[in-house]
């Protein structure tokens, strides 16, 4: 896939920019060397109007100057029914452009849309739209290049490279402010492919963490899944075997650990799913102090309950209180937290009989 490369701006001396424009002689030169520059490159180029006071008509005429220019190299985006076409050579080469009509009679509509599918996006002098072309490419991650020495709003937005984060290193940016000259035209395309080659390593690395973290999200939910399995194992397993205290109280322990160990990684799962291994310990902690203080109660109300048919009942609500535990672990936390320690009783002084004193 060919780059697509915008350029916008203007450099009319009849108009006031801010700040003035700069060395209006050398702009139009400028930009039919960036039109050649990106033929040489194998971009394709959009333009919007061919209006003497834009840009765009200076830099399709070097373009075409390139002579081997393939079909639909040079995309044409005028608002329906309006905006300047006659293009150099439209009429000698029209398989070279590719003019495709939006619908809106404003051409901001078309021209701010078609900003979404350029790879590049080149800013030469220009006033208010082409300020904003540049905020929006800084704001969307849209390689730019703001050539300043030619004035106007390009270098506004050059001004703000200096600032803000962006796809170009500092020395790029500093290249940008550099006086026109041999060669120029060929570093501004050279600056742009790198920006872009940043985006896409940056793209790239994003779909990775993201296929990574789908990854984490299905392996601890499979983890929690079968943690409850275990947890709810623990039922059929006492009742398969002879009651023993041993047995009824390794399927409790083992019981309350899975079940808020897989009710922590149920609550991350409905969370940003992030910190699986940090959750399991939590919930599992959770589980193991709801367990204790659980069958602690039934102890001192029943201390033979273990070594009975009575733990095998048990279980269920172990198993019930350890889920919810670790499913709602930060609470079980925050009651830990607010619990104080019971004030010890204020000690009573010792009294010394008086015949003891005197003796």
């Amino acid at each position: 896939m060919r780059p697509l490369i915008a350029v916008v701006g203007s450099a009319d001396p009849g108009r006031t920019y801010r700040p003035a424009l700069a060395d209006t002689a050398i702009a139009p030169l400028a930009c039919e060397e960036i039109g050649t520059a990106l033929a040489d490159a194998g971009c394709d180029l959009v333009v919007y109007s061919s209006e003497a006071q834009f840009v765009e008509d200076r830099v399709v005429s070097g373009y075409l100057s390139h002579g081997d220019v393939p079909p639909g190299a040079i995309q044409v985006r005028p608002p329906y029914g309006d905006g300047e076409q006659d293009f150099p050579m439209l009429e000698e080469r029209p398989e070279v452009f590719d003019v495709r009509y939006e619908s809106g009679d404003d051409w901001e509509s078309s021209f701010y849309r078609s900003l979404r599918e350029v790879h590049g996006v080149v800013l030469i002098g220009g006033g208010r739209s082409t300020l904003i072309t540049g905020m929006v490419c800084l704001a969307f991650g849209i390689p730019v290049y703001a050539v300043a020495c030619f004035g106007g709003a390009s270098r506004r937005v050059w001004d703000v490279m200096n600032r803000v984060t962006h796809h170009a290193t500092t020395d790029e940016v500093s290249t940008m402010g550099a006086e026109w000259g041999p060669g120029a035209a060929h570093r501004l395309v050279q600056l742009l492919r790198t920006q872009q080659e940043r985006k896409d390593e940056q793209q790239l690395q994003e779909t990775r963490s993201r296929r990574m973290a789908t990854w984490r999200s299905a392996f601890g939910i499979t983890v929690g899944l079968l943690l409850l399995c275990l947890g709810l194992g623990m039922i059929p397993l006492t009742y398969a075997v002879d009651a023993s205290a041993s047995i009824n109280l390794t399927g409790l322990i083992v019981g309350a650990l899975a079940t808020g160990t897989s009710g922590a990684i149920t609550r991350n799962a409905f969370d940003r799913g992030e910190h699986w291994a940090r959750t399991a310990a939590l919930g599992m902690s959770a589980g193991a102090v709801a367990f204790l203080l659980f069958v602690s109660a039934q102890l001192a109300a029943s201390p033979e309950i273990l070594s009975g048919e009575g733990a095998r009942r048990l279980l269920f609500f172990v198993l019930t209180v350890g889920f919810v535990s670790g499913f709602t672990f930060d609470a079980v936390y925050g009651r830990l937290k607010q619990a104080e320690p019971p004030i010890p009783p204020p000690s009573t002084p010792t009294c010394t009989p008086p015949s003891a004193a005197n003796g």
